[in-house]
Order: structure tokens, then sequence, then C-alpha cells
């Protein structure tokens, strides 16, 4: 039997290798959680007490400076886990997890986990296998990437979000510096490629809002 959210919960990528008996005992584990706009959910520096799977909403992972600033580091969306890392090293959150929106997530708590991975071990070895053909497909991206052009890169982003956002609208969640950086290129970069784009009319832009019009993968 399917349990609360696990439609959305199992998509994550921990857990793409699992049979539905597996999926059962994982799902009886999970605790939902609620987060307001802005609300932290964990400080850097905590004790990783769980991970996590955004099911609405976006989280917002930041790493603090010493000048007391904050550097975004990337941004979690409905089907993502955070935190594995955290998790499995058994140490300490090395980000700060704050809602960009109301967030709904599915909380997978340290110690139940790992128990239940011990008293497993098919299920473990299928969580590996979930793990290392992730680790592919993040490599396989990453090279693909590399090998295009900054334009090329912009555009494949946004055909991409195009895809899982309503009216092909994308909001952006971060900073343009911040999406920037994780394209791999400078945020005067970003905004010439984009703007190059409006001109043409295969976008249009008004404020943190991207609305994809035309075919960008032509």
């Amino acid at each position: 039997m399917a349990t609360p959210y696990q439609g959305l919960w199992a998509k994550a990528p921990l857990f793409r290798t699992l049979d539905d008996p597996q999926l059962a005992r994982v799902g009886a584990l999970v605790e939902l959680r609620t987060l307001d706009p802005g609300q932290v959910l964990f400080v850097a520096g905590e004790p990783c007490t769980g991970f996590f799977v955004v099911l609405e909403g976006a989280i917002q992972l930041l790493r603090p400076a010493e000048d007391g600033d904050e550097t975004a580091l990337n941004f979690v969306r409905p089907g993502q886990s955070f935190a594995e890392a955290a998790l499995f090293a058994g140490g300490a959150f090395p980000a700060t997890a704050r809602a960009l929106e109301r967030t709904l997530l599915a909380r997978i708590p340290r110690a139940a986990f790992l128990a239940l991975l011990r008293s497993d071990a098919d299920l473990c070895l299928r969580m590996l296998e979930s793990l290392a053909a992730w680790h592919h497909r993040l490599t396989f991206q990453l090279q693909a990437l590399r090998a295009q052009d900054t334009g090329g890169r912009l555009r494949a982003w946004l055909a991409e979000e195009a895809r899982r956002a309503p009216n092909r609208e994308i909001l952006l969640r971060v900073p343009k510096k911040v999406q920037a950086a994780q394209l791999g290129m400078a945020p005067e970069t970003f905004s010439r490629q984009l703007r190059q784009l409006r001109d043409a009319g295969l976008v249009a832009v008004e404020g943190a809002t991207i609305r994809v019009l035309g075919d960008l993968e032509a």
C-alpha cells in the first residue's frame, strides 16, 4: 500500500530502484514537515538528524560567510532530496536550509533510516544502485554542459525548466548571479544571453519571471 505523498518522495534519486515493498518500509519512516516562506529548517553546523525530500515548494541552501553574510549554493525543488551526505557521514549539516516559499517536506530520520539499511541488505544494495545511476547521470549532464557554449547552456536550462513550469513561466527563485554561477557563467554573460533571447522573441522577461515563447532547442 502506498504511503502519503509516496508518488512525490519516491521520485528522489536515492529511491528510484526500490520495489514497492521496500518503498513501503521507507515510507513508514517518513515524517511530513511544513515550512512558511523564509522559515529556516536547519542551520549550518547543527548535527544532522535526517535528510529531506521536497514535496511542494522550494528550499534554498546557503553557506555562511566569515563576514556574517550568506552565499546561496543551490535550491531544491519537488522530487529532489538534500542532506543525504551529512546523514551518511554522521556529521553536521554543511549548509543552512531555508524555505523560499510555503514548502512541504518529507523527513527521513537518520537513526531509523540507518537501522533499516542495516536490517535489509537488499534494500541497501538497491539504494547503492540508485546512487550509482544518479552519479552517472550527473556526470553525463556535467560533460554535456561543458561541451556547450554559454548560449547553449542557457537555452538548454530554460527549455528544461519550461517543460516543468506552468504555462512555460519560469520563476527565478535565486538571484541572477547565483543562477549564472550554477550554469557556469558570469552574471554579465547570463544577462547578455538572456537579453539576446528576449530580442529574438524567444522569451519574455518581467522581473524574476521568464516566459518561454519559442523553441529554444531548434
